[in-house]
């Protein structure tokens, strides 16, 4: 799965890396536009266009229906009956597209995830790392350490929590750049990355580097996998999430990317003959 996920996250490279020196709005808003046309798209690939069109042909005509009769009760039940009726077939007739489009949409919004969820420290920014240990291993147990090249600084030496299983150092951002702080547990050494400035630039930031295998290692595909024999479960580094202002607010990316993708898409759908 690690090489499938890790050409996953190349091909995204590919793509965004022309609106990386951008303001992130700029890559955001394109993503989520071609986003949207391809849910359109393969909705209307995979569900029964015919029926849905019937289906909400005979909404609009029983919701018209209770408005023309609104005064007598027995047609307006059986109107309400029938609203209720058409709308599950129509839920019936949308949950087959909706199946094929939940994977493609999961790809995207981790792949926009780790590119538009945090941004990189500035110089002079303090940080702390965690390394997770799996059940049963007690950091107080280990030698651990951690030594970082040029453009970091360690501050503290380890805090070892036996109750959670966890290590943390204090760690500083000196210098741009991509720096790898290397960690050794015991017998094993790990690395982890660290972005550095600048803050404007969107790239694929690794907040987490997690087991191979697990439900994190598709969530976090920046960097390589911790192998599974490790007795390391994950490592950590708190980045500062990213904001994206609009008119004076500060909005989630993910927030940002559902609405303009399902807008794209209701807003294209006529150019595209699909009925949703």
């Amino acid at each position: 799965m690690s090489p499938i996920l890790s050409g996953i996250t190349k091909v995204f490279d590919v793509i965004l890396t022309p609106f990386a020196g951008l303001h992130p709005w700029v890559g955001l808003l394109v993503a989520s536009v071609v986003t949207g046309v391809v849910m359109l798209l393969i909705f209307g690939k995979t569900s029964n266009q015919k029926k849905i069109t019937e289906t909400k042909d005979k909404l609009k005509a029983y919701i018209m229906e209770m408005w023309i009769f609104r005064n007598d009760t027995l047609v307006m039940f059986s109107a309400i009956g029938n609203v209720i009726r058409n709308n599950l077939q129509y839920l019936r007739h949308s949950l087959r597209p909706l199946v094929f489009i939940l994977v493609p949409v999961l790809v995207v919004m981790v792949q926009l995830g780790i590119r538009y969820g945090n941004q990189p420290f500035d110089p002079g920014d303090v940080t702390i790392v965690s390394a997770e240990l799996k059940d049963g291993v007690r950091p107080t147990d280990l030698e651990v350490e951690m030594t970082a090249p040029m453009g970091l600084r360690v501050l503290s030496p380890p805090l070892r929590i036996d109750s959670t299983g966890q290590i943390d150092w204090k760690l500083q951002a000196l210098m741009p750049g991509t720096h790898d702080v290397s960690i050794a547990i015991g017998d094993e050494v790990l690395t982890k990355s660290v972005a550095v400035g600048p803050e404007r630039r969107v790239s694929t930031l690794a907040d987490v580097r997690p087991t191979a295998g697990t439900w994190s290692a598709f969530l976090y595909p920046s960097e390589a996998p911790i192998p599974r024999d490790s007795a390391v479960r994950a490592i950590r580094v708190r980045y500062p999430p990213r904001e994206l202002r609009l008119f004076g607010l500060n909005v989630h990316w993910l927030l940002a990317f559902f609405v303009v993708s399902v807008a794209a898409g209701f807003a294209l759908k006529g150019v595209f003959g699909i009925d949703v």
